[in-house]
């Protein structure tokens, strides 16, 4: 299946428990799509200013970071118009994901992306950093945490993932084989990690077994064309 209704310039995207498809459109807007359906249902332009990634939360509710704003803005479950908006510690927000405790991360550039870098927390329902992250933490895009709390940082510039265990500010392990130019990344409930490489022509997603460095010997390339973004389809509720 191809979802091209509505979008522009697609970028990041992310599923709830349902299986409804949230995707960004850096031109200004987040399309949702139900589970299973090509067109949109929703188009959300609210809040957006040259949104980047997304991330759902326990309760369905949609985070979508604004490199324009800078900011992060909250919609509940259903609504179009912010509930809820973040400014406090970010300067160039891209990726972002949560945990099951609801803390929010954040990786963020300097001025237009530049740097200095780091991953901003907040902890559930503060709009203030409670921690930041910046030991081994270059140019971080995609962000994803597992059922553990283990975080999951995809760095561009450096070409690897580095892995933070739960509540931890430094990288207890480093992935590099196989990645070129990691911008997108997910992680499934079983642990199996989920790479997109942006280097132009070599659009992949890479594949690593649980606690492995080395990636499996399959990959995604078919159909990709400059790759951004990976989500990973959770099971529908009943």
């Amino acid at each position: 299946m191809t979802i091209s209704k509505d979008l522009e310039q697609p970028g990041g995207i992310c599923l709830d428990g349902e299986g409804t498809l949230y995707v960004t459109d850096v031109t200004g807007w987040v399309v949702e799509y139900t589970a299973g359906k090509t067109k949109p249902s929703t188009v959300i332009t609210k809040g957006i200013d040259t949104p980047a990634y997304c991330a759902i939360d326990s309760k369905g509710n949609l985070w979508v970071t604004n490199i324009g704003g800078p900011n992060v803005t909250e919609y509940l479950k259903g609504e179009t118009k912010p509930h809820a908006v973040i400014t406090q510690g970010l300067t160039y927000p891209v990726g972002i994901t949560i945990d099951h405790s609801g803390n929010i991360y954040v990786g963020n550039g300097g001025q237009y992306g530049e740097g200095p870098y780091s991953i901003v927390v907040y902890a559930s329902g503060k709009n203030s950093p409670s921690r930041t992250i910046t030991d081994g933490v270059t140019a971080p895009n995609g962000l994803a945490v597992d059922s553990s709390g283990t975080l999951y940082v995809a760095n561009r510039t450096s070409n690897n993932v580095e892995e933070y265990r739960s509540g931890q500010n430094y990288p207890y392990q480093t992935l590099t084989d196989g990645l070129n130019d990691p911008i997108g990344i997910s992680v499934n409930t079983r642990g199996w990690l989920y790479v997109v490489n942006a280097a132009f022509g070599s659009w992949a997603v890479v594949e690593f077994p649980p606690g492995s460095t080395k990636p499996s010997h399959r990959q995604i390339s078919n159909g990709l064309l400059d790759a951004f973004d990976t989500a990973y389809a959770p099971p529908l509720l009943p």
